[in-house]
């Protein structure tokens, strides 16, 4: 293996780390929600509004990752960010009151919002250094880190070994992997100098992928939420309600391990439609069926076909704008939709029951799929559009230079003439 080869090779290990650290971080947090609530006597609207906090950071860390990207790069931002976000776990954990969770979750948001585009934005930057998909891969080991955070966390709380032991256990795991997982100096300078290009405005296919990446979101949020409740209303034991979500992370974390081959046989528009499609067949069985294994036979096949969405629609946003600016919209906006869902969901169940509301996401998979596929005939029309363009010119440049030849030939024609009259009048 060559210098450049073992480069790559390495670049993408680091880069499937980092993705991993953030999804274990997070995740191992959201293992002490429930104990959190408990300990400061939090009502449900009040520990929901605190949660919240989390979210309003990640915003605005994602606002700041485009500045961050064009000083120190999308490799050294994402991992200084991945660093500062493993230490910055125990905050949450020391909060006494319920305003202070909120204010601690604010600032920890901040730097998972930051991390999430600019390791994203490095991702790309690898994807296209390699010539191949593989952003699919690395949300795999997202996905992968999420499992392991929460069920580590889970264990590590109810076997007794207290919550300072796991934060200094959460805090030297992501360590060693962040001090194995340092980024290229050559690409770090080869991002900043692309990064920029900050300055030009936003393309309006940016907003279009925003908007596909808000119902992407908005269905895992509704999946995430609801599913295992599904399962209960329709006659599963109250214990048995993670079996709907576990058939959903497990696809929706296997599929993207294979993400990056049916993409590269595929093309990105086809596995996006399909897998809307495939979305919104899986909740429809699961609403027909209307029993707890048809949930979770539904559930594993949503999430099936939402595993490689967000993947596709944060390479299009990271390639449409090396500045991050690109990047940092789709992931927000998407972000935003995450957050939106669950909430519109249960305020639907209020009105029409719950597996009425759940219709949301068969009515989200269609729009998704017919919003994959509008946006690539747009493209296509736009790219024919440039070719056209771009033919027309050569022509015309061509016709002129013809012209112009054309017309030299003819006036160098003439002075030979007007020469050879004039020597024939002198002789």
């Amino acid at each position: 293996m060559n210098q450049a080869a073992g480069e790559r090779f390495e670049s993408r290990r680091a880069i499937a780390q980092w993705f991993f650290v953030n999804g274990f971080v997070t995740a191992s947090w959201v293992a002490h929600v429930p104990g959190r609530a408990v300990d400061l006597e939090a009502s449900p609207g009040a520990l929901g509004l605190a949660l919240l906090g989390m979210a309003v950071g990640s915003v605005i860390g994602m606002s700041l990752a485009p500045t961050s990207i064009r000083l120190f790069s999308a490799g050294r931002s994402g991992w200084g960010a991945g660093f500062i976000y493993a230490l910055l776990f125990p905050l949450p954990l020391l909060a006494w009151s319920v305003p202070t969770l909120g204010i601690s979750l604010v600032i920890f948001g901040v730097v998972h919002g930051l991390m999430d585009v600019t390791m994203n934005a490095a991702a790309a930057a690898t994807e296209k250094s390699l010539g191949r998909p593989v952003m699919a891969g690395f949300h795999g080991w997202f996905s992968i880190g999420m499992v392991a955070g929460v069920s580590i966390g889970i264990a590590a709380l109810n076997n007794g070994l207290g919550v300072a032991g796991h934060a200094a256990g959460v805090i030297g795991f992501a360590a060693l992997l962040l001090l194995t997982s340092l980024p290229l100096r050559h690409e770090a300078r080869s991002d900043a100098s692309v990064a920029k290009s900050g300055g030009a405005a936003i393309e309006a296919d940016m907003f279009i992928l925003a908007g596909l990446s808000f119902v992407c979101l908005f269905l895992e949020g509704a999946m995430a939420d609801w599913a295992g409740l599904l399962s209960v209303g329709f006659g599963a034991k109250p214990e048995m309600a993670p079996v709907a979500y576990g058939a959903f992370t497990a696809t929706w974390a296997g599929g993207r391990f294979i993400g990056d081959r049916l993409t590269a046989q595929l093309g990105d528009t086809t596995v996006m439609t399909l897998g809307a499609l495939i979305a919104s067949a899986g909740m429809t069985v699961a609403l027909i069926g209307a029993t707890p294994a048809w949930v979770a036979i539904g559930s594993a096949v949503v999430g099936f076909g939402l595993a490689n969405t967000a993947p596709i629609l944060f390479r299009a946003g990271a390639s449409g704008d090396h500045s991050g600016r690109g990047l940092a919209l789709v992931t927000g906006v998407g972000y935003f939709g995450f957050l939106v869902g669950p909430p519109l969901v249960g305020f639907m169940a209020e009105e029409v029951g719950l597996p009425r509301a759940m219709i949301l996401v068969v009515v989200g998979g269609l729009i998704l799929a017919a919003g994959s596929a509008a946006f690539a005939s747009r493209r296509n029309r736009m790219a024919r559009a440039a070719v056209t363009s771009a033919n027309s010119a050569k022509t015309s440049f061509v016709a002129g230079a013809a012209g112009e030849l054309q017309r030299n030939f003819q006036s160098e024609e003439g002075d030979i003439k007007d020469e050879r009259k004039e020597h024939t009048n002198a002789i």
